[in-house]
């Protein structure tokens, strides 16, 4: 990496200022024809609390600045020699053995960031009060991505095997977005209380995918699994999946809801066919058939808003410090919780399992084994009662539990909205408690500050998501996946003691 830079400033009087920047950056992560970028950067500003027309507001305002920046920034993070082919060690029934790892791209560019902002400080009564406001419009052109391709590319699958697709510049994505700052100094004297509080509010779009006929990029959680779709013109890592609109409850629910997908011969069977006690997926096109078309946006990862606020408090001297942090509106996709309620036998299971559709006769007197007629009229026998499809009903109509059961035919446990929960949050980050020992005490050992204190990290978080913690992220196993909890390593709460020592 090599960069380059100039730039210019210009300050009148202190009320009109301007700077200039421009970068030539340099990256061997791309090909030789395309390792060098150039990137502007002009921002303005008006510091108009020092016009003499504003000097009789200077009790009230005692700082005032308007801001205007636009700039380009470049973004190579990508790994190196992705813009050839490497080859990896692979075992073979012959020995070691060596295959390509991935697809090569040598035209790969330098991605670019453009973004304008628009800003206002304030500053109150002597700066006790200070309030920041930005709004920005963030572009990001030709977005370093892996392009996605079609499996018989060889592109999916176990990633000890599959050959990694060619990066490449690929997307455009928008962000628009406004940050709010707040510090104000509550009180002062003998006892002080600062608070400073930021809340940003951001929404972002998939604009286009420039160089591919693909009309979305798909997120993946295991193997070829597809979880989320990143369509153009909407925003990025929506899940995506089936909505889930409760539990069959008898034959009649049934066939009112798919009636595409009614038996040929009129028969239910609970090992081959959907059964009453099945999870009820939402008919969006409307065929009778619940099928991959029936897929659709069912959350957003992306929270409307998040914000966090610090309190310092000092008496003397003694120090408080209390950090809460959070975010509002997003979802988590509970991909574990997927795992664990599967009704698997030899994998344990959460306890909402438990509340599986539970299977009960409509009627007690009817003798089994039971000969019936199909609708071509052959004879087949039903020999339980609960496998006669007239005959059933659920005892827990409210759950949302699908019937226990392996391997069955319906596949209740496709992704759908039924793991899809709000993963809004406040958590107490942060509390420190400290005491710095009076300077005639530390001065008799020659010591300039001596401060002890006790922290705690991650105290408590105020959440109704269900799992161990809602602040996911990124996937660390795809790029494109975002929100997705596959059991994550909770935050651990932290206690410390410790003390600040300097001569």
């Amino acid at each position: 990496m090599a960069s380059f830079f100039g730039r210019g400033t210009y300050n009148y009087d202190d009320r009109y200022l301007a700077t200039y920047t421009f970068r030539r950056d340099g990256s061997s992560n791309f090909g030789p024809k395309n390792r060098w970028a150039n990137f502007h950067s002009f921002a303005a500003s008006w510091r108009f609390s020092n016009e003499n027309f504003f000097l009789p507001l200077n009790e009230i305002i005692s700082n005032g600045k308007l801001r205007l920046g636009w700039g380009q920034t470049g973004n190579s993070a990508i790994g190196g020699y992705l813009w050839g082919a490497s080859i990896s060690a692979m075992p073979s029934a012959l020995g070691s053995g060596y295959r390509q790892s991935n697809i090569a791209n040598p035209y790969i560019k330098w991605e670019t960031q453009e973004q304008w902002n628009v800003g206002l400080d304030f500053g109150f009564f002597h700066d006790r009060i200070n309030l920041t406001v930005d709004f920005y419009d963030k572009t990001s052109k030709d977005m370093l991505m892996a392009l996605q391709l079609p499996s018989y590319m060889g592109t999916r699958g176990n990633g000890s095997s599959a050959l990694a697709s060619p990066w490449g510049n690929y997307g455009t994505i928008n962000n628009k977005g406004l940050e709010i700052a707040l510090n104000t100094r509550n009180l002062i004297g003998k006892f002080e209380w600062d608070t400073d509080f930021q809340i940003s509010f951001n929404k972002n779009k998939l604009v286009a995918l420039d160089g591919t006929s693909s009309s979305a990029i798909e997120g993946y959680g295991q193997w070829s699994d597809i979880v989320s779709r990143s369509e153009i013109g909407q925003s990025l890592y929506n899940f995506y999946g089936y909505i889930a609109d409760g539990i069959y409850q008898s034959k009649e629910d049934i066939e009112t809801h798919l009636w595409g997908e009614k038996p040929s011969n009129g028969v239910y069977n609970r090992y081959n066919t959907v059964f009453v006690g099945d999870v009820k997926f939402r008919d969006l096109n409307n065929d009778g058939i619940i099928d991959d078309r029936d897929r659709t946006n069912i959350g957003s990862p992306l929270p409307k808003f998040t914000y966090g606020m610090t309190n310092t408090f000092r008496f003397k001297n003694i120090d408080l410090s209390i950090f809460i942090h959070g975010s509002y509106g997003n979802k988590v996709m509970n991909y574990l919780a997927r795992e664990l309620t599967s009704m698997g036998y030899w994998s344990n299971q959460l306890q909402k399992a438990m509340n599986f559709a539970n299977l009960v006769p409509i009627h007690d007197n009817i003798n089994y084994p039971l000969i019936k007629y199909d609708a071509e009229g052959k004879e087949y026998t039903i020999n339980n009662w609960f496998e006669d499809v007239d005959n059933v009903k659920l005892s827990n109509p409210n759950t949302d539990m699908s019937r226990a059961g392996r391997g069955l035919p319906y596949d209740n446990n496709r992704i759908s909205s039924r793991y899809i929960e709000d993963g809004s949050y406040l958590r107490i980050k942060n509390i420190t408690i400290g005491y710095t020992f009076p300077s005639e005490l530390t001065r008799k050992y020659r010591i300039d500050n001596l401060r002890v204190f006790v922290n705690i990290q991650n105290l408590h978080t105020f959440t109704d998501y269900s799992g161990y913690d809602p602040e996911i992220g990124l996937n660390p196993q795809s790029a494109n996946v975002f929100g997705l909890d596959y059991g994550r390593y909770p935050s651990p709460r932290i206690y410390s003691f410790g003390l600040n020592l300097s001569f």
